[in-house]
């Protein structure tokens, strides 16, 4: 699931806390969503560098910035807030995003929509640990390869913020590192069939396969909140 994830992540832009966070919280439930984390950190770099040259570092300080509040926020309502609630509130908004995208205008992704989408996923990945539609649905409309060079910018900045959060609270210890460690070989082969499947996904399958993996994350996030509540 982890390579399967990385191989979408590297196609798309994201993708693998969508593909493999459902199935490892099952299997190993102590690995979410560090181990996640430490795995997507390098694979975002790696993309970061070979997509350097499509990034649009100006306009994507703008969500990167957004985030910071929006991981207080998301933390702060998680503590006082009803978490399965909070969890079904952000997964239905995301599937309305989802279905108001296709039935609405086509729109640019100005700074001010990304600054919210950085907000909102800045939330959504401290309160259902998938945090890439928001960004994902407002950049949909570009270029298929600046929307996964931004993305992989986006998202190696946000896990080194996750990770120095999981430092200071003591979530990340030697043990845990280690093993999540153990999976990063399995990141470069993720990013070998993804460059291979740029091609593919971009001879007009791109925003399609991003609307349908929206839909997906919403879903997900929303079934799992209910499950957990039963």
């Amino acid at each position: 699931m982890v390579l399967a994830g990385c191989w979408l992540q590297s196609a798309l832009g994201f993708g693998l806390a969508i593909v493999a966070a459902p199935i490892i919280v099952l299997i190993k439930p102590e690995w979410v969503p560090v181990m996640l984390t430490v795995v997507a950190l390098p694979l975002s770099a790696m993309n970061v560098w070979q997509l350097r040259h499509h990034i649009q570092l100006r306009m994507m300080a703008v969500p990167i910035v957004a985030r910071v509040p929006g991981t207080v926020i998301g933390v702060w309502l998680l503590m006082t807030l009803n978490v399965q609630w909070l969890q079904i509130s952000v997964a239905t908004a995301v599937l309305m995003a989802v279905v108001i995208s296709f039935w609405g205008r086509k729109f640019e992704a100005t700074r001010g929509r990304l600054a919210w989408a950085g907000l909102v996923s800045g939330v959504m990945g401290s309160t259902t640990a998938v945090g890439g539609p928001p960004l994902a649905l407002v950049m949909q409309h570009g270029e298929p390869y600046r929307i996964r060079a931004n993305l992989s910018l986006y998202f190696m900045c946000s896990c080194l913020l996750s990770l120095a959060g999981y430092s200071v609270g003591g979530i990340l210890n030697s043990e845990l590192l280690w093993q999540s460690l153990s999976f990063v070989p399995i990141s470069v082969l993720g990013l070998m069939l993804g460059t291979r499947s740029r091609g593919y996904i971009d001879g007009g399958r791109f925003r399609p396969i991003l609307m349908w993996l929206c839909g997906v994350a919403g879903t997900v996030a929303l079934v799992g909140a209910i499950w957990g509540g039963i």
